[in-house]
């Protein structure tokens, strides 16, 4: 039986939903059998149409790395859309048998010990977790290569741990050149199996990026083995590219990993303490494990009695009720029950002098507090308790030295509620003039309106944009303790509905406020309207009025 929501799919493909929409869908479809088998289907999808939801900038990533590293960081490619590409491509091309990838056992059998002068070491933007795990003796040499359609696809060296690994390759051109990859263009799908051929991986949790002269493939295998007693001591590995450099090939590489070293050295610091928030969160600090690239805190969040009284209230007074989903949509109940129920955290560690060594931020931006150092390329990973609102998350940050006393500061809480902001904009005036708006303390200066008539993907300005749309430059000051907004839409004297994207930088002013600067893209518009009326349905609100402190003694 076809699933209700397996119509969505398309639109998600096509870079119709927005942020929260295709969040909830992708939650949906990793639970889903029938929806996986019809994106496995839909082979008339075209690769071209594939758009990355524009709620982020683009350069989102490297700008916050850039301001914790000063190194360049590729941006994660989400989990199920690269998931649905390499679904088609796989449709072509076969996949060696097990007993091929077995039989490498015997062709490459690298050690700890025996790889001392890794390359990773060498590369900008990995982050400070790899390389100490390189440094003391979690790199192993792999230097295996094949060429297909004029491209050699090598992979040089891994570095990994129950927690994660890092794959380096090069990608050389038919004289033996290193060519840079494309991150938007190649397809490139990592495998995972045990000895016996059987997969261990079910898809997401993966980042591939081009860092310097490498290309770099990083997995979460705590994504798929949570459990380090799970994982084989001998780790099966396939790279496989369907596409390099705009040419569609089949480069297979297959070897083995040794783990038994890494999850000897496991380690687990119980902890045990609880807090509830003044705003009816309920936090708890349940351990930390650590392995050789990173230290890992586990840290769950669940609603209380008066939370949850709360938002029924917000969501009986703005008639969002829950009911039986419609084919291919995602009700407005779903969607801002799907608000609600993202708790976002801020908080500092600290060595026993009381120096920050460490910090983590669940804000959009970093920029709002820049308080977040020393975290590891990690996806922050949530489990959530079935028709509850309990969830469990796991922040990663470089390792902690062992038998260290160390502090968890709690800094923020942030909340998603609903907004008021509505504003009716000349667009004739818009042409010519600033229109500066007030609404619900939200202060939007807008300064020009123009028109993207063509499909073709174009850079106009410092931004990048696909389809046809308006454009409007602006600049915003946030009501006081707000820090995002969300569901933006627009409307036009017709009352005809358009989805808004923005392209955004975020800060703080002197004031303390939050300020906005980029450009709203109102899709679909193609004509100059005499009237938009602008609004946003959701906003994320910052809490500070917490006092929770846990001290942590690593290695007990």
């Amino acid at each position: 039986m076809k699933c209700s929501r397996a119509d969505a799919l398309r639109a998600y493909m096509n870079g119709e939903l927005s942020e929260q929409e295709s969040r909830l869908l992708e939650r949906h479809v990793e639970g889903c059998l029938s929806c996986q088998r019809q994106m496995e289907s839909e082979e008339e999808w075209e690769l071209g149409d594939l758009q990355v939801p524009s709620e982020l900038p683009l350069d989102f990533s490297q700008k916050v790395m850039h301001a914790l590293e000063h190194l360049p960081v590729s941006v994660p490619r989400p989990d199920w859309k690269k998931r649905s590409v390499t679904i088609l491509k796989r449709t072509t091309v076969a996949v060696a048998s097990v007993a091929a990838l077995i039989t490498f056992t015997s062709m490459v059998s690298p050690t700890f010990a025996s790889y001392v002068n890794n390359v990773i070491q060498t590369i900008q933007g990995v982050d400070k977790g790899m390389k100490q795990a390189a440094e003391n003796g979690y790199a192993q040499e792999i230097n295996k290569q094949m060429t297909d359609q004029g491209i050699t696809l090598v992979v040089k060296e891994v570095v990994a741990d129950p927690m994660r690994i890092a794959i380096i390759c090069d990608v050389l051109d038919q004289d033996g050149n290193r060519i840079s990859t494309s991150i938007q263009g190649d397809d490139i799908r990592l495998i995972f199996k045990n000895k016996d051929g059987v997969e261990l991986h079910g898809g997401g949790g993966s980042t591939i990026g081009q860092r310097g002269e490498y290309l770099v493939l990083n997995q979460e295998i705590f994504s798929f083995l949570p459990d380090p007693t799970d994982i084989p001591d001998e780790l099966f590995v396939g790279v496989h590219a369907t596409s390099l450099k705009g040419k569609e090939g089949n480069w297979l590489i297959e070897f083995p990993v040794d783990m038994k070293k890494a999850k000897a050295v496991v380690s687990y610091t119980d902890i045990n303490q609880q807090y509830t928030t003044p705003q009816g969160i309920s936090l708890k600090l349940n351990r930390m494990m650590t392995v050789p690239s990173a230290s890992l805190l586990e840290l769950e969040t669940d609603w209380t009695k008066e939370r949850t009284e709360q938002v029924e209230k917000i969501m009986k007074e703005n008639g969002w009720e829950v009911g039986v989903p419609e084919r291919g949509k995602i009700s407005k109940a779903e969607l801002m029950q799907s608000y609600f129920k993202r708790i976002g955290l801020a908080y500092q560690i600290m060595d026993e002098n009381g120096k920050v060594i460490a910090g983590w931020d669940d804000a959009m931006y970093d920029e709002v507090n820049q308080i977040k150092a020393n975290t590891v390329d990690l996806t922050r990973r949530g489990a959530e308790a079935p028709n509850e609102n309990r969830i469990t998350a796991w922040n990663g940050f470089a390792p902690f030295a062992d038998s260290q006393k160390l502090k968890v500061k709690l800094h923020s809480l942030y909340l998603f509620e609903p907004a008021a902001f509505k504003a009716q904009v000349p667009v004739d005036t818009l042409i010519n003039e600033k229109v500066t708006i007030d609404s619900h303390d939200n202060i939007l200066a807008l300064t020009g309106f123009s028109l993207k008539t063509t499909e073709q993907e174009e850079k106009i300005g410092d931004f990048t944009y696909r389809g046809m749309g308006a454009i409007i430059p602006f600049t915003a000051k946030l009501p006081d303790g707000i820090v995002y907004t969300s569901e933006w839409k627009a409307k036009d004297e017709k009352g005809k509905e358009y989805p808004v994207s923005r392209n955004e930088a975020y800060g703080r002013g002197k004031d303390g406020r939050v300020e906005v600067t980029g450009t709203l893209y109102i899709r679909g518009l193609n004509h100059q309207p005499k009237t938009l009326t602008l609004s946003y349905e959701v906003q994320q609100r910052q809490y500070r009025d917490l006092d929770w402190e846990v001290p942590i003694n690593t290695g007990s």
